[in-house]
């Protein structure tokens, strides 16, 4: 019996339903799981519609966020298989030169070593970056090339003894998207305008 199924059934017996007694995970289970409309729900409860909007925009339940969560976040089953069929299609040996080269750009090329290579000091040179270009891109691609391969005791090897060789003492990692949320989340924006 679905969650709208049992309210009814409570209102019928006399119960006098509150909309503030909703919870934020039943709210989204009506509006997302059972697509129940701000209408339908008003009339449940014995509100105003614009209540009922009212309340779950402040719950933040609105369509930006449900495709933000399942796009982004993977929440749903459908995003979920999705997610694996792009990543079947991505972890292939015939995207390793655009992997290397984007994550390259991403995590290296599109930071700090950008700011040095522009310079008017000329910290770095041309030639400098060209170097450290490739060799990041090469390296990046045998890493990518173990995963894709799931070659996962090679690379754990290569992880546990750099980090114990290396970088065993540097400060902790901190995950940066650089941008690329707020990104993603811009083009949801623009696709429900249209």
């Amino acid at each position: 019996m679905s969650l709208y199924e049992k309210l009814i059934d409570r209102k019928k017996s006399g119960e006098k339903l509150k909309i503030e007694d909703l919870s934020e995970k039943e709210f989204k289970q009506l509006y997302i799981d059972e697509k129940m409309s701000d209408s339908i729900l008003a009339e449940l409860f014995d509100e105003k519609k614009s209540k009922i909007t009212y309340r779950r925009k402040k719950l933040g339940i609105t369509m930006r966020n449900i495709i933000f969560d399942e796009l982004l976040l993977g929440k749903s089953v459908k995003v979920k298989e999705m997610n694996s069929r792009i990543k079947d299609h991505i972890f292939n040996i015939e995207y390793l030169n655009m992997i290397s080269k984007a994550i390259t750009h991403f995590a290296f090329r599109n930071g700090p070593i950008e700011d040095m290579h522009v310079d008017p000091k000329k910290q770095l040179l041309d030639n400098d970056i060209k170097i450290l270009n490739k060799f990041i891109v090469n390296r990046l691609a045998y890493v990518f090339k173990l995963i894709i391969e799931e070659r996962w005791f090679e690379f754990n090897f290569l992880v546990v003894h750099t980090d114990l060789l290396y970088s065993h003492d540097w400060d902790e990692a901190e995950t940066d998207d650089g941008g690329t949320i707020k990104l993603m989340e811009k083009m949801i924006k623009n696709l429900n305008m249209c």
